[in-house]
């Protein structure tokens, strides 16, 4: 067995099992910890990411940058394998029981996402794959689609969390351009739909890594492409992902 082939099961293990404890302790958890602007922490957040922290670190001590934790060692380690995790993608959507919401565990290798695991614990959905590993949901093989036109597809997307005239500008573009537009409130599922052939492309801008990294190392994995653009793994970034046949939307 391959050392991604390892670490592939590692984080599908720990992604499954936080999100079973997410499902299973819903009522309780879901109390609100703190509300910045349109963002919401709740308990779910951090009961989820110290289980999956202290599961990494048993299995696979590499540095990782998590959404609550930020560094876990308070240093950027971009330069070999780190691991990316959001314990949480979707909070509000928890909150209001709304199903699209996700466990992202992903490894990222000089700063690229080579692997993911997306459990859309709520759907029974876990999304996994790697760069030459191929991805899966559940136990099917999974691959972007092969619509090659915007006017006969789908994007994912979101509001820019950062608006300008500018962003909102290219936002209204995007919404003439694509035949069908979706914003589910969940990146790592958003982007896993794209590398299960849902949807033919996504984008976003003032994302972070681990909100992103795992689905859109699914994307990779699955046959499609990604455009990362940020200027440290714990800053802003925009980020787009196709199926590899219509054009990286900008």
């Amino acid at each position: 067995m391959s050392e991604l082939t390892e670490l592939l099961a590692i984080a599908r293990r720990t992604a499954v099992e936080a999100g079973a404890a997410l499902r299973a302790h819903r009522s309780e958890w879901s109390v609100i910890a703190a509300e910045h602007g349109r963002e919401v922490k709740i308990d779910a957040d951090a009961r989820a990411e110290a289980l999956i922290l202290g599961a990494l670190e048993r299995a696979a001590p590499f540095p990782v940058i998590s959404e609550e934790a930020g560094w876990v060692d308070g240093s950027d380690r971009s330069e070999g394998f780190v691991w990316a995790v959001d314990p949480l993608d979707g909070s509000v959507n928890y909150l209001r029981d709304y199903p699209h919401c996700a466990v992202s565990i992903a490894l990222l290798q000089r700063g690229a996402p080579i692997l993911g695991v997306v459990d859309c614990f709520a759907l029974g959905e876990t999304f996994a794959g790697a760069v030459g590993l191929g991805a899966r949901c559940n136990e099917a093989p999974i691959t972007v689609s092969r619509i090659s036109e915007p006017a006969s597809g789908i994007l994912q997307t979101g509001v820019p969390s950062r608006a300008s005239e500018d962003s909102m500008a290219l936002f209204e573009e995007r919404l003439k351009t694509w035949r069908k537009i979706r914003m589910i409130g969940s990146a790592a599922s958003a982007l896993a739909y794209v590398a299960a052939g849902r949807a033919e492309a996504y984008r976003e801008s003032g994302s972070m890594i681990w909100d992103v990294a795992a689905g859109c190392a699914l994307v990779r994995a699955a046959g499609g492409e990604i455009w990362i653009g940020a200027a440290a793994l714990d800053q802003p970034l925009e980020v787009a992902a196709c199926n590899g046949v219509v054009a990286l939307p900008k």
